[in-house]
């Protein structure tokens, strides 16, 4: 990833390449080769377990010997007593049905609505946990993680931000037994009165005990932490592909008990500050948002966010907010969790906000109207796209979905892919559906994918000695890129396609 002299599109060659694009939009294959080789610059929102292949992990866990239980899909990696399992293995009895009915299982391939007792969402998220004796082994995860590095190569991917793991803080989360039981009793019963002066004290009391020089344990949990993101990266490591730069997003998720939620959230911004941002690069929060306890401490962990954001200023957030959808959750609860990640959480970045519309005017917070569009589009908050995902998961697609309207109020749009494994789809397939969908041009289009480096956490300008590559390397690259994509076009037998031809598929 050599760094070379600035190099300039010819305005001639734009042109031809916007053209063809202009005559192939309703033409879903021909969209797919057009971005099959298109340079996406990055795909900074996908979480590591859900973006490998339902394959991939078959493979692993057939090589493994791990236990399977058919009917659930859920893996083992000892024979379990009270559960009937079969072990994986390339040699097994009817290998090729087990293996077709556990690819359904752990992705969305197949899936019948009618056959399963919750909605998507639940059977999207319920999917990571009969993974998880596979994924909780950092030698599997670099498997995976290798297997995106492949991908992102072949797809023209030139960065990646992965959502990796979250910290292990220990049974009382950082601090001693009487401590964490008086304040997870204090922190609750505040949430409950909605008493937010008294829960942020608290907060920041539990934090000054995180910080505390003296706390060792905190002092070893950011250090194994670090460690494990290093041998996740070392494992994972391939010379092949080596022009693809990765960087990781540690995370909490917000399903677990608030302090517990609080320690993971502190230990990932400890690490970035001590790791520099070489190579664990932000902090961001998981899993459904829908979830009961993600509901009721959703202003708590806004609140968290916004006390380590004071405390380490430099650490990045891209936060994972309006996941949401009419039906999902009461009308009233889709009013403000992007509002709330905004305002008071310091988010940098959105994930999905899905939910805009229903929040999008002036929104009351504590007393005091807030325009979150505004803020967005002055403060250059973009969101991060998820087509297939929103799809999926929350049912939303087409004209309901937010992107032209976040297009069209001057947010800055990434697109991503999320959980590419589970959703059987890839980055490629998220720049086809938008221009199919939504008609985006190539100008617009160009600009989506350097928003992925633009918005990145990749620091901006180099930290140290050691930060090989800063945003500018990875514009200037990206730069080279489009060059040599767009001179393709005028050197090839790419002609524009008859849109009369092609069909409507819209």
């Amino acid at each position: 990833m050599e760094t070379t002299r600035e190099v300039k599109p010819d305005p001639r060659y734009v042109e031809e390449t916007s053209n063809y694009l202009n005559s192939i939009r309703k033409n879903q294959a021909a969209l797919r080769h057009f971005f099959n080789i298109m340079p996406k610059g990055g795909d900074v929102h996908n979480h590591l377990t859900g973006s490998a292949y339902a394959e991939t992990y078959f493979e692993l866990a057939a090589k493994k010997g791990m236990y399977v239980n058919l009917e659930t899909g859920r893996l083992y990696t000892q024979k379990p007593i009270e559960v009937e399992t079969i072990r994986l293995s390339k040699d097994m009895d009817d290998l090729h049905n087990h293996r077709m009915a556990l690819i359904d299982k752990w992705s969305i391939r197949n899936f019948q609505p009618y056959k399963y007792p919750l909605g998507p969402d639940e059977y999207f998220f319920g999917t990571f946990g009969l993974l998880a004796a596979l994924t909780s082994d950092v030698n599997n995860l670099a498997h995976l993680m290798n297997e995106l590095k492949v991908r992102a190569y072949k797809e023209r991917v030139q960065y990646l931000e992965v959502m990796a793991s979250s910290p292990s803080v220990g049974q009382y989360c950082l601090l001693s037994e009487d401590d964490y039981k008086k304040y997870d009793k204090d922190l609750k019963e505040y949430v409950k009165e909605n008493n937010i002066s008294e829960l942020i004290s608290t907060l920041q009391t539990i934090l000054d005990k995180f910080s505390d020089e003296k706390n060792e344990e905190a002092t070893k949990c950011v250090n194994d932490y670090l460690d494990s993101i290093y041998t996740l990266d070392e494992l994972s490591r391939n010379g092949q592909f080596s022009d693809v730069l990765c960087r990781y997003q540690g995370y909490a998720s917000r399903g677990g008990e608030p302090i517990k939620v609080f320690a993971q959230l502190y230990v990932v911004h400890k690490a970035c500050i001590k790791d520099e941002r070489k190579l664990l690069v932000g902090c961001n929060i998981v899993a459904a948002e829908n979830g009961e306890k993600s509901m009721l401490y959703y202003r708590s962990h806004m609140e968290m966010f916004a006390l380590l954001a004071e405390k380490f200023k430099s650490v990045p957030t891209s936060l994972h907010a309006g996941e949401l959808t009419m039906g999902l959750v009461r009308p009233e609860h889709l009013k403000y969790h992007i509002t709330q990640a905004v305002d008071i959480g310091k988010a940098h970045r959105i994930g999905h906000g899905v939910d805009i519309s229903f929040e999008s005017w002036d929104v009351l917070l504590d007393g005091c109207s807030i325009d979150i569009l505004g803020v967005m589009r002055d403060k250059a908050i973009p969101v991060e796209i998820n087509l297939t995902s929103n799809e999926f998961i929350l049912g939303v697609k087409d004209s309901a979905h937010p992107i032209t309207f976040f297009h069209k109020n001057g947010i800055p749009i990434i697109i991503s892919t999320d959980d590419p494994g589970i959703l059987r789809t890839s980055l490629t397939e998220q720049f086809t559906l938008a221009v199919l969908r939504y008609g985006f041009s190539y100008e617009e289009i160009k600009q989506f994918v350097y928003n992925s480096i633009k918005y990145s956490n990749q620091p901006e300008r180099k930290t140290s000695a050691q930060q090989y590559f800063d945003r500018e390397d990875l514009i200037e690259k990206l730069d080279r890129d489009f060059v040599f994509f767009e001179n393709r076009f005028h050197k090839s037998d790419f002609t524009p396609i008859d849109a009369e031809c092609t069909g409507s598929n819209n």
